[in-house]
């Protein structure tokens, strides 16, 4: 794969050439949308207002070009990213919680994240792109309230894509999580029940089979 940034007079847009079969479902998973040239995924040129400077687009293109390829393999191991994050955030005393899959791998339900889904405190936000510097792969952004969550931005880290989201809403004080204790770290995540209730709306009877059978155990 040959993964790239460019621009045009409105448009910043990242670009995957030569994309092998196997790899484009994880490609559409990251919201790519396949085109005549290959995989692309676009923002506007200019995200002044939304907290992205030119900066911000050169180091996301450098990171791309280098990162994506292992990105989008999806070939990594959910623990090894998990814990490089935690020993990062945790030493810069970053206020984050699990959510999705991973928030149930660390319980020990039976499942293989596709990525991380990480909320962090509205208040560090920005200090993870600063931090992560050598990892961001998306810009991070502050939506404006156009969608569902204001701010969201996306890491690579040991080939797993990580993606950081925040909101006033999903902050501590406003919403339900919990401590449990994971590869000796006080870890904070979605509650396996909220999980639970998600899946059965989805619809996906794989995923309530294992948190269930983890359920009888516990």
């Amino acid at each position: 794969m040959n993964c790239y940034c460019y621009e045009t007079e409105t448009e910043f847009i990242f670009c995957v050439k030569d994309v092998d079969t196997r790899f484009t479902d994880n490609l559409e998973a990251a919201w790519f949308k396949p085109s005549e040239i290959g995989y692309l995924k676009i923002y506007n040129k200019d995200m002044k207002d939304n907290g992205v400077n030119e900066d911000d687009k050169a180091l996301v293109a450098r990171n791309f070009s280098r990162l994506g390829n292992s990105m989008f393999e999806g070939i990594f191991d959910w623990e090894e990213a998990l814990l490089l994050l935690t020993t990062k955030f945790n030493a810069n005393k970053i206020e984050w919680y699990i959510i999705g899959s991973c928030s149930e791998a660390v319980l020990g339900v039976d499942v293989n994240p596709h990525d991380i889904d990480i909320i962090v405190h509205t208040k560090d936000f920005f200090r993870v792109k600063n931090i992560m510097s050598d990892y961001v792969v998306e810009p991070f952004v502050d939506n404006n309230g156009t969608w569902v969550v204001r701010y969201f931005g996306r890491l690579c880290l040991a080939g797993a894509i990580i993606d950081i989201a925040a909101d006033i809403k999903m902050n501590a004080e406003n919403h339900q999580y919990e401590e449990v204790k994971w590869n000796n770290y006080d870890v904070v995540i979605e509650p396996l029940d909220n999980r639970y209730q998600t899946e059965l709306v989805r619809g996906r009877e794989e995923r309530i089979k294992v948190i269930e059978e983890y359920m009888k155990l516990k």
